[in-house]
């Protein structure tokens, strides 16, 4: 007499942990367009007789929120990813691509402060 089985699960996939995965897509797009943006800025402020001009210095202010919201959506894809990890019967794939993706933003992030911090005490 053969063993009763269970039919297959299907498990779905995480809610948070989707939202983790598209966060960090949309969120690299972005840093990638938002340092265009910047060269541009720098660009065209320091092309009039080499000084700031308001509007230079308007878009680099405008600049620096993006990027402090763009890492401010990273933390959220991290905790979002971390909680679609922790989910039960759940796919977990794209919550490990978001987590992962975004803590490597996060890090590169890290990485590119120190990096300029040490370069401006020379």
């Amino acid at each position: 007499m053969e063993p009763h089985r269970h039919p297959p699960q299907h498990k779905r996939h995480s809610g948070p942990g989707i939202a983790s995965f598209i966060i960090s897509l949309v969120s690299m797009l972005a840093y990638i367009v938002s340092v265009g943006a910047m060269g541009a800025i720098f660009a065209k402020g320091l092309e009039s007789d080499s000084s700031w001009t308001q509007s230079t210095t308007t878009g680099v202010t405008v600049m620096t929120i993006i990027l402090i919201g763009l890492f401010a959506a990273n933390i959220i894809g991290i905790i979002l990813g971390i909680v679609g990890t922790i989910l039960r019967n759940r796919k977990k794939i794209f919550a490990v691509l978001g987590l992962s993706l975004n803590a490597v933003i996060i890090f590169s992030f890290g990485l590119m402060f120190v990096v300029l911090m040490l370069r401006a005490g020379r």
